[in-house]
């Protein structure tokens, strides 16, 4: 849950501080803080039943673990600085006081063999995440918790990782949300990631400007942009096959465009942006290559 008053990042948004969230990035923050945008992209039926099994993890973790735990009934929204969170619950232990307990779905195997390396460790972005609700702990008015749990319900079975803090990841949430609002005061723009999740932003705040071409022929990145246009042309090329790899490098391509019509880039490539009813189409232009003259010929007569 994110602060109502967007004072404060929240434990859910931090990790796309440093790149690690699969639902935000430092550009959607930013446009969130800066110009209201909505970070509420819906929920899915997996969130729903996430949501729903929560309670039951709560119960279970309680009763598995031997400990008191404490469900946050009201989402109760703590800040410390320019941090917070909204903890599922915090934990009781007698000897080492309150912790966070953070509950986690896994709806198949596939997921829990990639994501959490079969259990060996937690994905980035539910570390930084619990860690965040480490640190915020009672809030300002109270101190930091010295542990927590991550409990992943995965396909009927729950397993547990506990955390104690990471003082050097600690010191890097409290900095990177600093500079980030003295970035939101000052109107620093961070440049989109050029990522799927990005692509309904990127569609609605940067409308083609049909009369608008950036030339990037001669910029360092050119060959680079090059080669990402080439790969979604070959992409679309076989969409038809399966193929999945469009997306992310139509959302590259659309990150560099931003609100321009053309762009124009090394070895006469160019890549053309038009509206198309509430998206964007794009269509790479890849010039034929130069036919060699067969050897035969200039050795003939």
């Amino acid at each position: 849950m994110p602060d109502p008053d967007h004072l404060t990042i929240s434990a859910t948004q931090s990790p796309a501080l440093f790149g690690q969230s699969p639902y935000f990035t430092r550009w959607m923050l930013y446009q969130h803080f800066a110009k209201g945008m909505s970070l509420d992209g819906g929920e899915d039926s997996r969130m729903i039943w996430g949501k729903k099994l929560q309670p039951l993890i709560i119960e279970h973790a309680a009763a598995e673990l031997k400990l008191e735990v404490r469900p946050n009934e009201g989402d109760v929204y703590h800040r410390r600085g320019k941090l917070g969170c909204t903890r599922d619950a915090t934990i009781i232990c007698p000897d080492r006081g309150p912790g966070a307990l953070e509950t986690k779905c896994v709806f198949d195997y596939r997921v829990w063999m990639t994501d959490w390396l079969g259990g060996k460790a937690p994905p980035k972005n539910h570390e930084i995440q619990l860690q965040q609700q480490m640190l915020v702990g009672d809030g300002d008015e109270g101190r930091s918790y010295d542990w927590g749990i991550i409990a992943a319900w995965v396909c009927g079975d729950v397993y547990y990782f506990e955390r104690k803090p990471i003082e050097k990841l600690w010191f890097h949430l409290v900095e990177n949300a600093i500079v980030f609002f003295d970035d939101v005061r000052l109107g620093h723009e961070p440049d989109p990631f050029g990522v799927p999740v990005e692509l309904p932003w990127l569609n609605e705040l940067f409308p083609v400007d049909p009369d608008k071409a950036i030339d990037l022929s001669e910029h360092p990145d050119g060959p680079q942009i090059a080669e990402a246009a080439t790969q979604y042309h070959l992409a679309k090329q076989q969409e038809s096959a399966g193929a999945r790899e469009a997306e992310p490098l139509r959302a590259k391509l659309l990150a560099v465009a931003k609100d321009a019509a053309d762009v124009i880039l090394p070895e006469g490539m160019r890549v053309r942006i038009r509206p198309h009813g509430k998206g964007k189409r794009v269509t790479v232009f890849i010039p034929e290559a130069t036919q060699p003259i067969p050897e035969d010929i200039l050795s003939a007569g």
